[in-house]
This record gives C-alpha cells, sequence and structure tokens, in this order.
C-alpha cells in the first residue's frame, strides 16, 4: 500500500499547477456535500426545498468541476481551446444556479 501510495504520490508530482487547483476545487466541493448532508440529517432549521437544493447545487458543482479536469488534461481527446473549456464550465454553473434559484422560490 505504501509503495501505490509513493508511486501515486511521485506521478502526481508532474500534473501542471491549473490541474492541481481544479483538483483543491474537487475536494473542497466533496468536502461542503459531506458537511451539507450531514448537517441536513442532524439539525437542519432551514425548509427541506433549500436543503436538498443546497446538497444538488454541490453536486452539480462536483460533476461540472470534474468534467473541466478530464477536459483540461486530456487535451489530444478533446480539442477544444482552454478558454472555451472554462467559459462552457461557468455558462454550467450559471445555469445550474438559476435552476436552482427558481426551484427555491416556487410555492
Amino acid at each position: 500500500m505504501n509503495k501505490i501510495l509513493s508511486t501515486f504520490y511521485e506521478n502526481y508530482k508532474n500534473t501542471p499547477r491549473n490541474i492541481k487547483f481544479v483538483d483543491i476545487y474537487i475536494i473542497i466541493t466533496f468536502v461542503n456535500i459531506l458537511l451539507l448532508y450531514i448537517y441536513g440529517y442532524f439539525s437542519c432549521s432551514f425548509d427541506e426545498k433549500i436543503s436538498v437544493a443546497a446538497i444538488f447545487t454541490a453536486l452539480g458543482n462536483l460533476t461540472f468541476s470534474v468534467a473541466l479536469r478530464e477536459q483540461i488534461s486530456n487535451k489530444s481527446l478533446f480539442n477544444v481551446k482552454r478558454e472555451k473549456i472554462i467559459f462552457d464550465f461557468v455558462l454550467c454553473s450559471l445555469v445550474l444556479y438559476i435552476g436552482v434559484f427558481s426551484y427555491m422560490h416556487l410555492n
């Protein structure tokens, strides 16, 4: 197990810096999902809609950020410019937030 982890660490050290930032964002979003779920399960003082919307927003962000990482790291597979990839990520996140806000304000 120690050899596997050391090999993973040695290979990950060669990863470009921008992909490492995306990985940090993915980890933070995953921790956010866990905290939201634990908070919603044990002591949720909000409406049920808001809790569900927060968890699904975090899941959507996690999905979009994993897709962003895949598209940035596999340049040969996805023949798309980096600016378009980031624009697609921002646009999809914006559509997600608009959908979540409209869901929360439904009566």
